[in-house]
C-alpha cells in the first residue's frame, strides 16, 4: 500500500538478527493519520579503517553510522537531492534536514515501509511525483511487438561462504523470444562483477534477511 505525505521523525541504529545486521532505523508520521512508519537501512557500525586513536573494526559512537557507497540509503538521500556530506561518516550530523521533505513510501510488513520504494513526494523543482515514478524490480519491458524481452527471476541459488549469513545470489535471465540466449553461468557472473554490482547485490540481499525482525 502506498503511503504519502510521511514526515521524517528520527533514527536509531543497532545491530539486528544476532548482530548480523547492522544498520539504521528511521522513524516517520503520516501527516494525514497521525500513523508512524518505519524504514531499514543497512549500514556499517563499526570504524572501517584504524585511526590516531582508535583500531579498525571498533565501534562507532553512539548514532554514528556509515552507509555503503551505492547503498539503499545513498540512493533514497540523493533522491531528495540534498548535497551528500563530506563523508560517509558524517550523516549523523546531517539527518535533520530529511524533516523538510515529505516522503511516500510502499509498506512491506504492518508499519513497515519498503526501502526501495521511500522517495520525496516532490521534485526538487516542486513537481508532484506520482507513484509511477518509484522503483518498480519487477518491470517488464516490451521494446516493440517482434522483440519481446521478459524478466524472469528463478529460485534463488545459495553460494556458500561468500558471507556468514550464506549470502544469496539471485539469478536474472534475460529471455529473448525471437532470438533466444544462453544465461551465463552463475558462478562467472559473481567472478565479473565489480566491486559495486557485488555491493547492491548484497546490499538487498541483507535487507531482505533482515524483514522479518522489524
Amino acid at each position: 500500500m502506498l503511503i504519502t505525505n510521511l514526515r521524517y521523525i528520527s533514527y536509531s541504529v543497532g545491530r539486528y538478527n544476532n548482530g548480523r545486521c547492522p544498520g539504521i532505523n528511521c522513524q516517520l508520521v503520516s501527516n494525514d493519520t497521525g500513523i508512524g512508519y518505519h524504514v531499514f537501512f543497512n549500514a556499517d557500525l563499526d570504524r572501517q579503517r584504524s585511526t590516531k586513536n582508535h583500531k579498525k573494526g571498533s565501534p562507532l559512537p553512539k548514532g554514528h553510522f556509515t552507509p555503503k557507497p551505492n547503498s539503499g540509503f545513498i540512493q533514497m538521500w540523493r533522491s531528495t537531492s540534498l548535497p551528500l556530506p563530506r563523508s560517509l561518516t558524517s550523516f549523523h550530523d546531517c539527518m535533520g534536514k530529511l524533516k523538510s521533505i515529505e516522503f511516500m513510501a510502499e509498506t512491506s510488513k504492518g508499519n513497515r515501509l519498503n526501502a526501495g520504494t521511500l522517495r520525496p513526494m516532490y521534485s526538487p523543482d516542486n513537481t508532484l511525483i506520482t507513484s509511477r515514478q518509484l522503483p518498480d524490480k519487477n518491470l517488464i519491458n516490451f521494446p516493440d511487438k517482434d522483440n519481446h524481452q521478459t524478466l524472469i527471476t528463478p529460485e534463488p541459488q545459495k553460494i556458500l561462504g561468500a558471507c556468514p549469513n550464506n549470502y544469496v545470489i539471485s539469478k536474472q535471465v534475460s529471455v529473448n523470444t525471437s532470438n533466444p540466449i544462453t544465461p551465463i553461468d552463475e558462478t562467472k557472473r559473481v567472478q565479473m562483477q565489480t566491486n559495486e554490482e557485488w555491493l547492491t547485490d548484497y546490499e538487498e540481499q541483507s535487507a531482505k534477511e533482515c524483514d522479518e525482525f522489524f
